[in-house]
């Protein structure tokens, strides 16, 4: 009869117990969420890392090792598939408009495919504009990109909405007409 009569006690024993251990199970989520969040941001700090690595001493290896780092980073920053050449990355940042990016690439072709002498001046300078297009253009997932497609097509009629001086209204009223025709 003693154990019907502490049941309560043992029920409330038995609460205490699993509670701690949901608040624990919760806590050790959050850090591990956070220290992902962080891990996916790290990436642009990887590049940054790897460029400011390279020996500018022996410019022939470094031109090399600054060739393979920027063509990663352009890959997994701009999702370019393959392992496309300088040139076609060069047309590539030309329509986008990334005016830096197009000029590292026609540094580089320069000194690749140039008889120019690689020198530690031309090679810092490449590890200079790469840097900045690093640090300008973060890393995201795929998701993350469709996701912030869908919300910028959200936004365009928002902006249309907007006056911009300089730009007529009948501009505006004419794209509409022709996207509804």
């Amino acid at each position: 009869m003693s154990f019907i009569e502490n049941i309560g006690y043992i029920l409330l024993g038995f609460i205490g117990i699993i509670s701690t251990f949901l608040i624990v199970l919760g806590l050790f989520e959050k850090k591990l969420h956070i220290s992902l969040l962080k891990n996916k941001f790290a990436r642009n700090h990887f590049y940054i890392e790897r460029i400011s690595k390279l020996n500018i001493n022996t410019p022939k290896e470094s031109l090399r090792l600054l060739s393979k780092i920027a063509r990663n980073f352009f890959r997994e920053a701009f999702h370019i598939k393959g392992n496309p050449e300088y040139s076609e990355l060069k047309k590539y940042f030309e329509n986008k408009n990334n005016r830096k990016a197009t000029q590292f690439c026609d540094e580089i072709v320069k000194l690749i495919y140039s008889k120019q002498e690689v020198t530690k001046e031309k090679i810092q300078e490449l590890i200079t504009i790469l840097a900045e297009i690093i640090s300008s253009n973060k890393i995201i997932t795929k998701e993350q990109k469709e996701e912030l497609d869908k919300k910028s097509k959200k936004a365009e009629p928002l902006l249309r909405q907007i006056h911009i001086p300089g730009i007529s209204k009948k501009k505006f009223k004419d794209e509409k007409t022709q996207t509804k025709n």
